[in-house]
């Protein structure tokens, strides 16, 4: 139970992140929600690296389960192509997938309209 934390903010604004932490934790803490914190902070920079890190060994988990997935950014045509592949033979994402996701919901909808003609 830190006194202080230190996050880099994914909400286009940064105190709104830190209120949505704050809102989940059982206890309290000081919340420094920023753009770019790994750039300012060094424990935000130690912290995305472990979190980069773990992250790929997730990716290569997933890899072995349903094949080329790419690298899971929206940037990545290969994330992108598996999608559609997918949603194309099964109908539906599997667990995997983050169906909030805007490039999930687009080619969601993509596939269902076509579908429908």
């Amino acid at each position: 139970r830190p006194d202080i934390a230190f996050v880099d903010a994914s909400d286009v604004v940064a105190s709104r992140f830190g209120e949505h932490i704050l809102e989940r934790l059982p206890f309290k803490v000081d919340v420094v929600s920023e753009h770019k914190a790994d750039r300012n902070y060094p424990i935000v920079s130690a912290a995305s690296i472990l979190a980069k890190v773990r992250r790929d060994a997730e990716v290569v988990k997933l890899r072995r389960e349903y094949g080329e997935i790419g690298s899971g950014y929206a940037s990545d045509y290969r994330t992108r192509n598996f999608l559609e592949r997918w949603m194309e033979e099964h109908g539906s994402y599997p667990e995997c997938v983050r169906k909030s996701w805007q490039t999930a919901k687009r080619i969601k909808n993509k596939y269902c309209q076509a579908r429908i003609l």
